[in-house]
C-alpha cells in the first residue's frame, strides 16, 4: 500500500508525519532517509509489515519555493510529453519516407538528425 508523508524542516531535523496515520512520525538529519523511517513507523504503528508498504514524501519549504518545485516538476511532465509526441512524429515520417525509398542518411537530414538516429528510429520495436 502506498501513503503519503508531509516533511517540514525544525531546526536541524525534518520531522516527517504520515497523512493517513497521523501517530506515525519521524525524525530525520537528511531528507533521503525520510520514506525509509516512515516505513518504519508506519508498520509500526499499524503492526503490519514494513515491506508492504511504500511511502510518497512531499516537503514543504516555504509557499513560494514550493509553488516552484510544482511549477517545475510541471514543466518536466510537459516537455517529456512533447517529447515523446516528437519522437513518434519523427519516427512515422522515417519510416514513410524509408518506404519511400529515400535513403537513412537523406532521412537524417530532412529530420535534422544522425543516420544512426534515423536508424533507431526506423527500427525500434
Amino acid at each position: 500500500m502506498t501513503y503519503t508523508s508531509h516533511a517540514r524542516k525544525e531546526g536541524r531535523w525534518w520531522v516527517v508525519q504520515n497523512d493517513q496515520v497521523p501517530g506515525a512520525i519521524s525524525q530525520v538529519t537528511r531528507l533521503d532517509k525520510a520514506a525509509e523511517a516512515q516505513r518504519e513507523a508506519i508498520a509500526f504503528v499499524e503492526e503490519i509489515d514494513a515491506e508492504s508498504i511504500e511511502v510518497l514524501v512531499r516537503v514543504s519549504i516555504s509557499p513560494d519555493i514550493d509553488r516552484e518545485v510544482e511549477e517545475a516538476a510541471a514543466l518536466r511532465a510537459e516537455a517529456q510529453q512533447r517529447e515523446q509526441r516528437s519522437t513518434e512524429l519523427r519516427r512515422g515520417v522515417a519510416l514513410r519516407l524509408e518506404a519511400e525509398g529515400y535513403t537513412i542518411r537523406d532521412i537524417g537530414v530532412v529530420l535534422g538528425v544522425s543516420y544512426q538516429r534515423v536508424h533507431q528510429l526506423t527500427h525500434a520495436n
